[in-house]
């Protein structure tokens, strides 16, 4: 009766049923926060940096009217430094028929963590590019995370 109960204490203290810490602080299973980002978390990583971090849309005179960075063929934008093709994101985009229309978009370079801003109108009819910014990776991996 001992070693039986032994045993299952032992087998008790081994298997552990609760998920990894991680789990249970993020709610994402380690596999989750290891894959590369998706397109919503690019995304609100690049309406917080606009935003939030540089303030791009307040910084409108610092713009040009192209941006060498970005290179179209066939009218598809690539990077200029690797000619790969860069993810569009429209960050605003108000209605047609409003007076003042602003719509506002960030090409997405995946490979180099760089991104290109662009605001066209509002009352001064601006088309104007800022860039390139490079997009900080704030979340930090798995391994990264446990010492």
């Amino acid at each position: 009766m001992r070693k039986c109960a032994a045993l299952l204490a032992l087998l008790a203290a081994s298997c552990d049923p609760r998920p990894p810490d991680v789990t249970l602080r993020t709610g994402m299973t380690p596999e989750e926060i290891n894959e590369p980002p998706s397109s919503h978390r690019i995304k609100a990583a690049l309406l917080n940096d606009v935003r939030n971090a540089r303030m791009l849309h307040l910084r409108l005179s610092e713009g040009r009217k192209d941006c060498p960075g970005i290179v179209y063929e066939e009218n598809v934008p690539l990077c200029a430094a690797d000619r790969k093709p860069l993810e569009y994101y429209v960050l605003r985009s108000d209605p047609l028929d409003k007076p003042y229309r602003v719509d506002e978009a960030a090409y997405y370079c995946r490979e180099e963590s760089v991104y290109f801003y662009r605001y066209v109108g509002g009352p001064k009819r601006l088309d104007v590019w800022l860039g390139p910014y490079r997009l900080e990776r704030r979340w930090p991996r798995l391994e990264e995370e446990e010492h």
